[in-house]
């Protein structure tokens, strides 16, 4: 499930929540590259609860909009440090940025519409 953003999600969401939905998704972009740069240093200190919740956080929020690429990804994550591991948590967290960023390419056009 590589892809980043459920435009379907987005539109359903978009007829039930009309303008207000805009505040959502101004707060996830503005929330989320913090939300990974704790993810990552969780992971460099090898911070097996710090990266599980850090990961649920994200696998839900991004649910909630429809990042389904991301939220897979997150919950991936989340398995390994519900394991009480790091390992394999970089370079999935690698995948999450890149699917952040094609993300925020299409929630900042929905945003700009």
């Amino acid at each position: 499930m590589d892809q980043a953003l459920n435009m379907e999600a987005l539109d359903e969401l978009r007829n039930l929540m009309g303008d207000a939905l805009d505040e959502v998704l101004q707060t996830f972009v503005d929330y989320v590259p913090g939300q990974i740069d704790e993810l990552s240093q969780a992971v460099s200190n090898e911070d097996a609860e710090g990266v599980f919740n850090l990961a649920h956080k994200m696998k839900s929020s991004s649910s909630s909009i429809g990042a389904l690429g991301l939220a897979s990804v997150a919950e991936q994550i989340e398995v390994i440090g519900r394991t009480g591991s790091t390992q394999g948590a970089a370079e999935l967290l690698e995948k999450l940025k890149a699917l952040y960023s094609d993300a925020e390419t299409v929630l900042q056009q929905q945003l700009n519409k």
